[in-house]
């Protein structure tokens, strides 16, 4: 990927939250305990639930590993993975992106129109990045609109 000229504080590669991702990875495993320490045996599924506590745990820390999950950023558009599934989007072909409230937080969405077609899709980008919905929504706006050239 060629990079075009970077603004200060204008990073071309968007990373998991180790803090968001480890306390979300530390309350499964807390559950996991809880639930082991209950007596499974007495229980119906406690076992089993704390199984697969322990697993969740497992796969929401693996987004750490390299390149497995994160936004990377170019003059020509923006690669995003999510737990290795990759999708390549160009900038012609996205619209604004905006912070849209879910049940369970924040995510940043934005309209894809693939090539060939006319009706556009929402798309999301992944979330647990290491900066606010607000504030990656503002960043990639900003982005878009350089490498549009409708700044001009």
């Amino acid at each position: 990927m060629t990079l075009f000229r970077r603004q200060p504080n204008d990073p071309n590669t968007i990373r998991p939250s180790l803090a968001y991702n480890g306390i979300l990875a530390l309350s499964c495993l807390i559950m996991a305990v809880i639930l082991f320490r209950s007596g499974p045996m007495n229980v119906k599924g406690a076992g089993l639930l704390a199984i697969f506590l322990v697993l969740s745990a497992g796969v929401i820390m693996a987004t750490h590993l390299p390149g497995c999950t994160g936004i990377w950023l170019d003059k020509d558009g923006f690669l995003v993975r999510d737990i290795y599934r990759s999708e390549r989007y160009r900038w012609t072909e996205v619209g604004p992106f905006a912070v849209r409230r879910r049940a369970l937080g924040s995510s940043v969405d934005f309209p894809y129109t693939p090539p060939g077609e006319t009706a556009p899709e929402t798309r999301s980008l992944p979330r647990g990045l290491g900066r606010s919905a607000w504030k990656l929504a503002r960043m990639m706006n900003e982005r878009r609109t350089r490498a549009l050239g409708l700044d001009a």
